[in-house]
């Protein structure tokens, strides 16, 4: 299933209090029961697990990454077997090791997931640098797919494979909440570049150096007009994307009226 790796990683290159011993076994027993089958008949290197876990893995990752975007996960600190009890399990799945492995995916990807949307949060948010904590989550992620995808299988339908247990959330509705997510993280380096260049022109301007102080007003009203741009492209994702991408849309705009701010604070 190397093509389905590819597809992910190409894709993502373009963003509680822990339970008694006695009610975690209670979960970890239903869990088993609704993916259908036993701890103890549990095989973790068939073929039907792997492609599971292939599956399960991407749709786990893009629920954790909107979660963690909109403050309503925290990694490490939820348990991410409680997301089998929200996510209906794919009738496409045969019963026995590869829904066990879709929930290993599902799991995997979601701690990880909610650690990356934590991050993409502050990349669409604030100044912070964290673009290599965004790294390392995204290859931990690719790594734990480069050994499950193995060998070519049917995909799972992306409008048909419901998120949560109220049905309101798909494959294909994750998908594009954390696209809007991306486009605002991209429209705040935009308007963090404005600003810079706004502090930039005012020490120009003091030293009357009035040829860059046109410059940077050029360059700031470019990064304005490209962070436009993507708070555009954000709203866009708005119906698909449906009430997970409500936030990253806030965001994209909030960060494109600075941009646009700063730009207009730049004297002519």
């Amino acid at each position: 299933m190397r093509w389905q790796v590819e597809r992910v990683e190409s894709f993502i290159r373009r963003t509680s209090a822990k339970a008694s011993l006695s009610a975690f076994a209670i979960i970890v027993a239903l869990c088993m029961s609704i993916w259908g089958v036993s701890p103890a008949l549990a095989d973790r290197d068939t073929t039907k697990f792997h492609s599971g876990a292939c599956k399960g893995a991407y749709p786990g990752w893009l629920r954790g990454v909107v979660d963690g975007y909109n403050d309503l996960s925290k990694s490490p600190v939820e348990n991410p077997s409680s997301l089998l009890l929200k996510v209906p399990t794919p009738e496409a799945l045969s019963p026995g090791d590869e829904r066990l492995g879709f929930g290993d995916g599902l799991q995997e990807g979601f701690k990880l997931g909610v650690g990356y949307g934590v991050e993409l949060g502050k990349a669409a948010r604030t100044r912070d640098n964290v673009s290599q904590k965004m790294a390392d989550l995204t290859a931990q992620f690719q790594a734990y797919m480069q050994t499950h995808c193995i060998e070519p299988a049917a995909a799972l339908n992306w409008d048909t494979t419901f998120m949560n247990d109220r049905g309101t959330s798909t494959v294909s509705s994750l998908n594009e909440a954390q696209l809007a997510m991306h486009l605002a993280a991209t429209a705040n380096q935009m308007a963090i570049q404005a600003e810079n260049m706004a502090r930039d022109a005012k020490e120009a301007e003091a030293k009357g150096d009035q040829p860059v102080v046109m410059a940077l007003r050029a360059a700031a009203q470019s990064s304005a007009q490209t962070a436009a741009g993507f708070a555009q492209m954000a709203k866009s994702h708005a119906a698909t994307g449906r009430e997970e991408a409500v936030q990253a849309i806030i965001d994209a705009q909030a960060a494109a009226d600075r941009a646009r701010e700063a730009a207009d604070s730049i004297g002519g």
